[in-house]
């Protein structure tokens, strides 16, 4: 995942230079985790912290992705 293609996380396509598709941005509107990456006033870590949450969502919204982590 990165901000210059446009392949989200749960395998759709979003525009170029955003994090995630707008069906995931749908899922996690309003969570607590999305509230944090947008606080201008908590520190790196815990919007850091925040966008590895929400990127986790948006991955499991199709769950036919294989895990990085899967015995091969």
């Amino acid at each position: 995942m990165s901000y210059e293609n446009n392949k989200c996380p749960c395998g759709g396509r979003k525009l170029t230079d955003t994090m995630i598709c707008v069906a995931c941005e749908k899922v996690v509107v309003g969570t607590f985790d999305r509230v944090q990456m947008d606080n201008v006033l908590a520190g790196f870590e815990v919007r850091r912290f925040a966008a590895m949450r929400v990127l986790a969502v948006a991955r499991r919204r199709n769950p036919s992705l294989p895990r990085a982590f899967a015995a091969r």
